[in-house]
């Protein structure tokens, strides 16, 4: 699955080398759902390991962005809670690396992975969490054509204070009629 300039793959169990900095990184985590934490090497390789078996079991599908032009692996991207019975799941990302904030790259990866959701596995809905402090996602989810349905009004705790998170979906519908996919 690729674009231009990025494209997904399956975890390896050395990817920990480059994600544990990125957890690490409490600005960026503090854009999170997840509770910011140090973790050590071998705390993230743990994280991958279980990633790559959840992958392998099909109780979530956890993938690599990287880019095109070298190979670099700059950020994560999931499916999770997937409910086979009612099509429908949760969907996930991390930039890891700053200098590809804000480039698209985000809404090119996200488009992949729906595209998979929607015409490989099947699934009819697929739902985001953002932290309502994180514009940056806020931006790209709703670039990509997901609906803003609500809030779960002051529900993580961060920095001193309460803060929402906000829930947008995509239909599987709505994915075809934007992407002129029917």
């Amino acid at each position: 699955m690729e674009t231009t300039r990025v494209y997904l793959r399956a975890l390896e169990p050395d990817d920990y080398l480059v994600s544990y900095k990125w957890r690490n990184d409490r600005e960026l985590m503090n854009g999170t759902i997840g509770m910011p934490r140090f973790v050590s090497k071998e705390t993230e390789r743990k994280w991958v390991l279980n990633a790559i078996e959840e992958h392998e079991t099909g109780k979530a599908i956890r993938l690599a962005i990287c880019l095109n032009e070298n190979d670099q692996h700059i950020g994560y991207i999931y499916l999770e809670s997937i409910d086979h019975q009612n099509k429908s799941c949760n969907i996930g990302i991390l930039i890891g690396e700053y200098k590809y904030h804000k480039q698209g790259l985000a809404s090119e990866a996200r488009y992949l992975l729906l595209k998979y959701a929607f015409l490989e596995l099947g699934l009819n809905r697929v739902t985001a969490r953002i932290l309502n402090i994180n514009f940056n996602s806020k931006r790209s989810f709703g670039t990509v054509g997901f609906i803003y349905e609500g809030a779960l009004r002051k529900s993580i705790f961060r920095n001193g204070e309460f803060h929402d998170v906000l829930l947008f979906s995509m239909l599987r519908d709505e994915f075809l009629d934007k992407y002129n996919l029917k």
